[in-house]
């Protein structure tokens, strides 16, 4: 396979990954006053509901057909015969699914949440028209970050135009469902002749039960300590506040998180194309660097979220929520454990088919989160389920790297930690007393993060941190080849531009001979 820029599918999940960040930013201080924290928490509720029929309609195809699509290499014809498969096995599931629902919606089960849950079955039915992994097994983020970027643009103004109460949450949920289900659509248009004509005899779609069913365990197991939570706040407390709380500060935490944990959706399948080259060693690099930048930028966020909550949660998410902000502290830690279990299960365990060692991990986050979780909930309400969720992912990165300390220095994992571990603490001792002298605003909270920043930056140079050093260093290479290419044309040109001269004259010495 052609070996797509690195680099480059990076800055498009960036791209992507910085307009999810900026959208709610914008969308989340008017939808969280309008709404109020009972109608965000409706909506939190209904959505950890029907997450669990779209984890049983993705059956784990989502990593699994990725994979797939990306050991494929060059081969189109392989790569249509797995492509028409994924789709054909994995509309069984998503039919299981979205009757299931429809059933215990027209049954009464949900009470009122009702409406809700109806216009979330949308979210089932979008699963089996994305085809994501194709383009992400291609290592092809381009077009995807291009129809999501116009697709959310078009959801986000949509929301600001018709949510306008309380009584708006299902204007709310439709919105949103149908800004999933229109993005999965529009991929198919740049299918065109990207794919050959296979045989349907040739199909054998069961072939890949087995495979996904593998995935689909620990998928289950993650949904247990990432949805569950909202689940039980919302049966144990019976409070539609509590769940807004806990969505509302967990949004917040996981707007910075996405920055770090994009770097997954493009490492897989790269990784994917190294251990099918027998490049073992190159695996190993491009996880320790990785890792070192969940560190780089993992810690100055979680230390910088504990500082400024108190700042941002008042004029963010309006009046009403100020319990969001020892949640959104304790959240803060998520963006380290996540951010490293994602780099260990996603980036090195799920591309060399690690999978039984990929579902104890997260499998026994899982288990620590349900035993948590009950007796914590009913102690502490939202902060109880906080917790749980935060030692539950601790749980899942600890066990994650026991399982790799073969394969990857531990040493080296944590000495990559130190220097930018020296500098979160340095910024933290400034900017947290600042939260508190200055009163919460925007401006107030933007002048305290960019102080945050700017000594951050001084110190990591400073304490001459290796990552940093070797990205300025690419960067100034980069700077001086193109000014010397620019410089070598200039002189090109001015030689063609002396000889000109000379040839008229030339031109008109034998004009005068004739």
């Amino acid at each position: 396979m052609k070996k797509s820029n690195l680099k480059k599918n990076y800055i498009y999940n960036v791209i992507y990954q910085i307009l999810v960040i900026i959208i709610p930013i914008i969308v989340t201080p008017y939808v969280s006053r309008v709404l109020m924290p009972e109608g965000i928490g409706q909506y939190s509720f209904s959505y950890s509901l029907i997450t669990y029929f779209t984890i049983f309609a993705n059956m784990g195809y989502n990593i699994y057909a990725q994979r797939e699509i990306a050991a494929c290499g060059d081969d189109k014809q392989k790569q249509s015969i797995i492509f028409w498969e994924i789709n054909l096995s994995r509309i069984l599931f998503v039919g299981i699914s979205l009757a299931v629902n429809l059933i215990l919606v027209v049954s009464g089960v949900y009470d009122k949440y009702s409406l809700l849950m109806l216009l979330l079955s949308i979210n089932i039915l979008a699963i089996a028209f994305d085809i994501s992994f194709y383009y992400q097994g291609n290592e092809e983020f381009g077009k995807m970050v291009f129809v999501n970027i116009i697709i959310k643009l078009l959801g986000t103004a949509s929301i600001f135009v018709f949510v306008k109460d309380f009584n708006d949450v299902w204007i709310y949920t439709l919105l949103n469902s149908l800004v999933l289900i229109g993005s999965n659509l529009v991929m198919w248009i740049f299918l065109k002749n990207r794919l050959l004509k296979v045989k349907i005899k040739d199909l054998k779609p069961q072939r890949h039960f087995k495979g996904s069913f593998k995935l689909f365990i620990p998928t289950i197991a993650t949904s247990l300590y990432t949805v569950l939570d909202k689940s039980l706040i919302g049966i144990i407390t019976g409070s539609d506040a509590q769940n807004g709380y806990y969505e509302s500060a967990e949004k917040i935490v996981r707007f910075a998180m996405t920055i770090i944990t994009c770097w997954g959706t493009v490492m897989i399948p790269r990784n994917v194309h190294e251990i099918s080259n027998g490049n073992y060693e190159q695996v190993n690099k491009n996880s320790y660097k990785v890792i070192h930048f969940v560190w780089l930028l993992g810690l100055p966020m979680m230390f910088g979220f504990i500082a400024v909550a108190s700042n941002v949660i008042p004029w963010f998410l309006g009046d009403g929520y100020e319990p969001s902000i020892i949640l959104m502290q304790v959240f803060s830690a998520l963006v380290i454990f996540i951010g490293m279990s994602n780099v260990l299960g996603m980036q090195y365990l799920v591309p060399f088919k690690r999978d039984k060692e990929f579902t104890i991990a997260i499998t026994s986050g899982a288990i620590t989160n349900v035993v948590l979780n009950i007796p914590l909930i009913f102690w502490l309400d939202a902060l109880g389920a906080t917790i749980s969720s935060v030692v539950a992912e601790f749980v899942v990165t600890l066990i994650m790297l026991i399982e790799l300390r073969k394969n990857l220095s531990i040493k080296e994992i944590f000495k990559s930690a130190i220097k930018p571990l020296i500098a979160s603490i340095i910024i933290f001792a400034v900017i947290y007393p600042l939260s508190f002298y200055f009163s919460p605003s925007v401006l107030n909270t933007f002048i305290i993060v960019l102080v945050g920043i700017v000594i951050y930056g001084i110190v990591i140079l400073i304490l001459k941190d290796k990552l940093v050093f070797d990205v300025l260093g690419q960067i100034k290479d980069k700077f001086f080849k193109k000014s010397e290419n620019i410089k070598s044309i200039s002189s090109e040109k001015k030689e063609e531009l002396k000889e000109i001269p000379e040839e008229k004259a030339e031109e008109k010495e034998e004009n005068k001979k004739q």
